[in-house]
């Protein structure tokens, strides 16, 4: 195994209700990107699925 396939699949998600960045990884199910703002602890749930964005980058607003 290399190290790019040892490696968890994540988003770069920035928060712009506390101007953070964090990266968030998918749940065990594998069906979305789940985290939080690690400020006020608001959630995001990005689901995966066909039809979707190929973007690495979010902002919540």
């Amino acid at each position: 195994m290399t190290g790019s396939e040892n490696r968890k699949a994540f988003l770069g998600v920035r928060f712009d209700c506390c101007r953070v960045y964090v990266r968030i990884y998918k749940n065990k199910a594998g069906t979305a990107y789940v985290g939080h703002c690690p400020r006020c602890a608001r959630r995001v749930v990005i689901p995966i699925g066909a039809g979707g964005s190929s973007d690495r980058f979010f902002v919540v607003r």
